[in-house]
Order: C-alpha cells, then structure tokens, then sequence
C-alpha cells in the first residue's frame, strides 16, 4: 500500500513538469513564429529595393547606349546628356594619384653631381585625369621633387574621334617617339633613361607643349601600323643638345609605329621617328634627327618572358664651317663637325613571377666636345616586383666617358604607386 501512494505521488510531479515543459515550448514557439514574421517582412522590403535599383540601372544603361549612339553616328549632345553620363558613371570627381620615385646613388665621380651620393625622393609625380565629356579627356602631372622645383611634367587635353577616325593631344605632354622618349621613369626596365636620350633629348626625357595628331592605319595584311605627326614648341629638355635653347621656333616631329605576331607567344614591333627643329634664333631649320626602334617580345610560358628592345639616333645640326683665328689677326672658315648618333641595345628577361634582371649598352657622341670618340655604358640591374604597384630595383653601371674619364656608379630604387595611375608599372 506504501508502494502505491509513492508511485502516484511520482505520477503526479511528472504530469505536472510535462505541463510546464509544454508551456516553454509553446511560448519559444510563439517568439520564433514572431521573429519569422519580421524576417520574412525584411526580406520582401529588400527585394522591393532591389527591383527598384534594378530598373534604374537599365534606364541608365539604356541611356548611356543612346549617348553612345548617337557618339558613333557624330550626333550631337545636349549639355543635360553629359551630366547623365557623369551621374550614371560617377565621374564627378577626376582619377588621383601619386607615384614616388626614391633613388639611393652612389657615385664614383670627382664632381659632385645633384643626387649623388645620397637618398633622394628623384621625383614624387601627382596624377590627374578624368573624362571631360564625351568626346574628351583632360590627363596631368606636377611633378615634385626634393633637389628641384615643383614643375609641370604634363598638362594635355585628348580628343577623340575626329575626321579620318584620328585622336588629337593639345598642351603638354610626351611625344610618340620611340620606347623611351614616350614612357615615365615608372615604364622604363632601368633606373636611368638611357645616354643617347639623356645626352640628346634632355636628362629626364623630353616633354613639350605642342599638338600631335594620332591616326591607326588599317592594312589588308596582320601588320598594326600607327601614325603620329606633332608640332612642338622649341628646344630640349633638361641638359639636352640636339636643339637650341629657343622655345620661339617650333620642333616639327612623326613617327610610324609597326607590330606583328610573329607566333602565338611573339610580337615584334618596329618603328621611324623624324625630327625638324632650330638651333637658334632664326627661321632656319637646321637641326635634323633620324630615329629608328625595335623590339621583340617572347613569352616562353605563363611567368617567363624576354623582351629585347634597341633605338638608335642619327642627329645633324648642319653647320659645316665655323670661324677660328688664324694666328694673324683674322678669321677663317675650317670644317665643322655636323653628324652625331647614339643608340642603346636593352636586354630584359622575367625568371620568376617577381623577379626579372636585364643588361642594356649605351653608345652616344656627345654634342657638346670635340672628339670623334663617344660615350660608352655598361649597365646590369635586378628588379623585385613585390606588386603591381610597388617595385624595387638595384642596378650597377660603368661608363667610359669621350674625355678618357670613367665612372662607376650604384644605385638602388624603390617605386611606389597609391591611387589611379594610368601609365601601370611594367
């Protein structure tokens, strides 16, 4: 009988947990019905807000294939059709940004020149650019320095499509001549611009304010072919030779550029550039340069590549006489020297993904001595690629000057990109 009563005493607290149990269950159910409700309620909301993104961004897309349309026949634009491009696209602020360019040299050299045997930031270029319109854009770079003053390296404005399907560049800029003269220091395989350009065209290259005219042929045979034809204003870069100091008189240049595939894995490319330039002060014309490059292309497989690249000069200032004393107290007319060449050979191979070493020969007869000897340099460098926009590179270099001095010189660089650049790291 005791037995009893403790059985139905143990039923009855069982029962009674089961009720309660039943009771959490059924108010965790209720608050997971609740929560279910207001996520289902925000998922809808989302995917109204998604309908609504996507149909504006088809009238977007409708209207900026309308703009190009009407682009493509030359039709013309109204002001409110260029703001709709600048909204849809999100071009109401330009492309910024900044490349440095910081160079350790040391310098075997009696003289002392600006930037040997120190660290220097060479050149901190500021990069800007953005679509004007439709048929236009507006690139420049202010270059800074902590051995020189601020200056404007570039200031261009790019139209495009103009008749004979040619592309126009007004104000300050790089002409198309060659592989070097072309580039920024960032696109070059070395430290330095090679001797021929330097001693010629100027120490950092050769930018000029003028107009060129940019026209791709179309050949019935697998051959690209480019043609550029420019006025610029006068005289050199920095320590260039080939022209005088006047800006007055205009430098007239062109250049035909040429590629092929020669396979799947090689490209060729060669091209001609003409100059026409003074060398002072008058009308006259005297100052022509002939230049020729090439360069071959190998990609041995997805991370190994050559690349073999050359240019050569042929400069004539034509002035084949000038006056020296005779001893007598007269003058006579004797020879002049009037022909100067220079040229580089460039030999560059990729061995790892991020690691590439290359050795390039400079050749030039100086302008500016009287000698029939020219410059001689040797030059051999390694590059770390740590990304596309950070680079390291050392490089050793041996020149045998025109006067019989020598130099040896060590430098080591880093090149470092932030922001929007249009002229990438190769």
């Amino acid at each position: 009988m005791e037995r009893l009563r403790i059985v139905g005493v143990l039923l009855c607290i069982f029962f009674l947990n089961m009720d309660h149990a039943h009771a959490d269950v059924g108010e965790e159910l209720k608050a997971l019905k609740a929560e279910m409700l207001a996520m289902q309620a925000r998922m809808k909301g989302l995917e109204e807000k998604v309908v609504q993104q996507d149909s504006a961004k088809r009238g977007y897309e409708e209207r900026i294939t309308e703009l190009e349309s009407q682009l493509a026949h030359k039709g013309p634009l109204a002001p409110s059709s260029v703001t709709t491009v600048q909204r849809a696209t999100g071009k109401w602020t330009p492309e910024i940004g900044a490349v440095a360019d910081i160079v350790g040299r040391i310098d075997s050299g009696k003289m002392d020149e600006e930037g040997s045997d120190r660290l220097s930031v060479r050149e901190l270029e500021l990069v800007l650019g953005s679509a004007v319109d439709p048929y236009s854009r507006l690139d420049a770079t202010i270059a800074f320095s902590d051995t020189e003053d601020p200056s404007l390296e570039e200031a261009y404005l790019t139209r495009f499509g103009l008749p004979f399907d040619t592309t126009a560049r007004l104000g300050k800029f790089k002409p198309k001549i060659g592989k070097a003269l072309a580039v920024h220091r960032d696109g070059l395989a070395t430290v330095d611009e090679p001797l021929v350009i330097q001693r010629y065209f100027g120490i950092e290259g050769y930018n000029k304010s003028g107009v060129d005219l940019t026209k791709n042929i179309g050949l019935p045979w697998d051959i690209s072919q480019q043609l550029s034809i420019g006025v610029l204003e006068g005289g050199n870069g920095e320590e260039g030779t080939a022209f005088g100091e006047s800006r007055r008189r205009p430098t007239f240049y062109t250049h035909l550029k040429n590629y092929i595939d020669v396979t799947e894995m090689t490209g060729l490319e060669g091209g001609f550039s003409y100059l026409a330039g003074s060398r002072d002060d008058d009308s006259a014309m005297e100052v022509r340069v002939i230049g020729l490059d090439g360069t071959l292309t190998h990609q041995f497989n997805p991370i190994q590549a050559l690349k073999l690249q050359g240019e050569a000069f042929h400069l004539n200032r034509k002035e084949s006489y000038r006056e020296e004393d005779d001893g007598l107290g007269g003058t006579i007319l004797v020879d002049s020297k009037d022909n100067f060449w220079g040229a580089y050979g460039l030999a560059d191979i990729r061995i790892l993904p991020r690691l590439s070493t290359g050795f390039r020969y400079d050749y030039v007869q100086p302008v500016d001595i009287d000698s029939n000897n020219g410059d001689n340099a040797y030059t051999g460098y390694l590059t770390f690629h740590q990304t596309e926009y950070s680079r390291w590179r050392t490089q050793f270099t041996h020149t045998d000057f025109a006067n019989s001095k020598d130099d040896n010189a060590v430098m080591l660089q880093g090149t470092f990109i932030i922001g929007d650049h249009k002229h990438k790291l190769q």
